[in-house]
């Protein structure tokens, strides 16, 4: 019998590490950890394939070969508020637990054993634990627990300052979502001189932000810069966990640093408050409304930074 979820039909890399979390909690505590089987139209088998409680991730386009596997599924987690026919089906049909992600609580109890409305104003990861977690004190440890889980099996060799400052410029969106990687070097070594401590900057980039690697790797200072391109889940999060504070465009490892709630500061370019989790050590910055995300300028991201990193002294 499997246990079977259903993701969020999207390619971004943010969009399914938010799913992390609720997956690792619905494992763990509903199927006596026996692993998960997900199913996506996106192609994001490379992403879960990371993870020690998925059993493997299928790439299908067809509703009806994920209608068929309903017939052998004993407990269904639904991660599409749109998506209301298998859930129907399997709760006629195979009468077997569902829990569920909706977008209205009209008759989402006669569905679903265990529901959450979609909130557009609230951190995804949040909304999809509230699936299981209603006690606000538990979600927060919910959410960072499986990424502290994966760097156990990081042999991730970091360089380390007495300042250490995780950079993140790139941006799966493109251009629109990107502050400038000079703009983020600039930052490191301004907060390095307002705080007069020695610093080491770790710039992480995907495969694809090309001109970013090569901007980097032209500035040569690897005593003080090292760059991490398409690092596994388990080393992003060891990244994040060795660093005093994580700068990021609004992109897909961004997502780690804010679950397991490590200083952050992100850089947006509009509220989006469905991607950024409000806590004790995190800053969104955003342009004037109407304005590039560009024009945010390094200076008032140095001060949000130097605030943030005395605060945590």
């Amino acid at each position: 019998m499997m246990n079977f979820v259903l993701l969020r039909n999207r390619p971004h890399l943010g969009a399914q590490i938010t799913t992390i979390p609720v997956l690792a909690y619905f494992c763990q505590n509903y199927c006596h950890q026996e692993p998960l089987t997900l199913s996506s139209k996106s192609n994001v088998a490379w992403i879960y394939n990371q993870l020690p409680w998925v059993k493997e991730c299928i790439d299908s386009n067809s509703k009806f070969e994920e209608l068929k596997a309903l017939k052998s599924t004993h407990r269904l987690l639904n991660l599409r508020p749109s998506n209301r026919l298998p859930v129907v089906i399997y709760t006629l049909f195979k009468k077997g637990r569902c829990f569920d992600f909706v977008k209205t609580a009209f008759l989402a109890n006669l569905t679903s054993e265990k529901y959450n409305v979609l909130s557009e104003t609230e951190y995804r990861a949040l909304g999809y634990l509230k699936i299981f977690i209603k006690d606000e004190h538990a979600l927060l440890p919910a959410l960072a627990a499986p990424f502290f889980t994966l760097m156990q099996a990081s042999t991730l060799n970091l360089k380390k300052a007495e300042l250490n400052i995780l950079m993140m410029p790139g941006g799966g969106a493109g251009e629109i979502k990107k502050w400038g990687i000079d703009h983020f070097i600039t930052v490191g070594k301004t907060i390095s001189n307002s705080l007069k401590k020695t610093c080491h900057i770790h710039i992480l980039l995907g495969p694809d932000e090309k001109e970013e690697i090569h901007y980097v790797k032209t500035l040569g200072d690897t005593d003080h810069l090292s760059l991490h391109v398409s690092l596994p889940l388990k080393d992003i999060a060891k990244l994040v966990d060795n660093c005093d504070l994580t700068i990021a465009n609004d992109c897909g490892p961004s997502h780690i640093a804010q679950c397991m709630q490590k200083p952050y500061i992100g850089l947006f370019r509009e509220p989006n408050t469905e991607w950024f989790l409000t806590h004790p050590k995190s800053v969104k910055v955003l342009p004037q409304k109407g304005h590039d995300i560009k024009t945010i300028t390094t200076k008032s991201v140095t001060e949000y930074a130097v605030n943030l990193l005395k605060s945590q002294a």
